[in-house]
């Protein structure tokens, strides 16, 4: 396993378990009317789980589910429910009666699905609406930054974020060691004066081994946005490393592989990403979809060439996301489909092939260039910036 993807998923896989602790699990915004009357309990999406499924656990009656299904048409497509995020329900105190369906969409919205006063379900996706404080963390490493952040009773999530963002500089697997420090300013969400879950990172420093590694997080009003070293220049590569979070990797690139499926021995010239079903997988650059569909033993495939050296495939997925079709443009991040077991798969995982000049090559083994770096109009903006969180 590439030794920067270990450390930084490792984290992952820990933090599912503190999550609730930190109280970053939802988000949900209570409406007012009734409050003390509905009980809540809150449950965690588990791998393959389905919507449908939820509606037969409650045992609502074929109407409330029909009038549940009819009130997201155009809402939210919920065969995107996504392991590991949580369910709210809220029922009636009295008569145990499901009022509130909430379900935590992503880091920023929510699915609300609510009976009316005249029994009628809507549906809404909305906007959490936090509180953003600027807050600071410094630490001195004497294991990880993981721990340390535990140590510093911070939110551990933060460990992940930073080894995103110097992923391509710091090999957080081997190269980290005791006597490392770093400093990150960051947005804390807050919800109802209660914290929640770390925001954007504002700014970062990593001293590794001696040697400083700074990243600021820059958007101008024209396209530009990422982040960038006390310089200027593009702390990221044109690619992102890894397409999404993943559990672990299941099938390296190789020549010789016994396929699960057939049991033949045969050439695996991509690498499996294990990952609980609905996962989002993204584009790992900006690109062009030059196909996207059902393709046989892919099942759910899409391709997109970046440039003119650089495509990559995506199979198995459970569903795409919205406009992704032959010809859409995505950018880098997008998400663009969702992790699935359609066509010849084992379970939940993503197949990833790159093919650099039309030869299939190792995900594993790509370096792309660096990003560009902030255009000359930018510069003075980008002074602010590095002034107004001076590291």
């Amino acid at each position: 396993m590439n030794r920067v993807t270990f450390a930084v998923f490792a984290v992952a896989v820990a933090l599912a378990a503190l999550i609730v602790v930190h109280g970053g699990h939802s988000g949900k915004v209570l409406l007012p009317e009734k409050r003390e009357s509905l009980r809540e309990v809150d449950k965690m999406i588990p791998s393959g789980y389905s919507f449908e499924a939820l509606l037969n656990d409650l045992s609502l009656t074929t109407t409330t589910r029909s009038s549940i299904v009819a009130s997201m048409d155009n809402v939210y497509d919920t065969s995107k429910l996504t392991a590991g995020h949580v369910l709210s329900l809220f029922t009636d105190a009295a008569t145990n009666e499901v009022k509130r369906i909430v379900y935590n969409v992503n880091a920023d919205q929510n699915l609300e699905i609510q009976n009316t006063d005249s029994g009628d379900w809507r549906s809404a996706v909305k906007d959490i609406p936090y509180d953003i404080k600027i807050e600071t963390i410094k630490g001195t490493i004497d294991s990880s930054v993981y721990q340390t952040l535990i140590d510093e009773n911070k939110d551990p999530r933060l460990a992940v974020l930073l080894s995103e963002i110097f992923a391509w500089q710091v090999d957080f697997a081997f190269s980290v060691q005791k006597g490392d420090s770093f400093e990150m300013i960051y947005e804390a969400r807050y919800l109802n004066g209660v914290y929640k879950m770390p925001g954007k990172i504002l700014a970062a420093k990593f001293i590794n081994s001696g040697d400083p590694y700074y990243a600021y997080y820059f958007k101008s009003d024209k396209t530009t946005e990422g982040y960038y070293d006390e310089n200027g220049n593009s702390v990221q590569k044109i690619f992102l490393k890894f397409p999404l979070q993943y559990k672990y990797i299941s099938t390296y690139f190789t020549y010789r592989r016994i396929d699960p499926v057939n049991g033949a021995v045969e050439p695996h010239r991509a690498v499996d990403f294990a990952a609980n079903y609905g996962t989002p997988v993204v584009s790992i650059g900006d690109g062009t979809v030059i196909d996207a569909g059902w393709r046989g033993e892919y099942g759910n495939k899409v391709v997109i060439r970046y440039n003119e050296e650089y495509t990559t495939t995506y199979g198995h997925f459970s569903s795409f996301a919205k406009g992704i079709k032959i010809g859409a443009h995505v950018k880098q991040g997008q998400v663009i489909g969702y992790v699935g077991a359609t066509g010849l798969a084992t379970g939940p995982h993503l197949h990833y092939e790159v093919r650099k000049f039309g030869t299939l090559i190792n995900p594993l083994s790509i370096n792309p260039p660096a990003g560009k770096p902030i255009d000359s109009g930018d510069k003075d903006a980008f002074a602010k910036i590095t002034s107004t969180y001076a590291l």
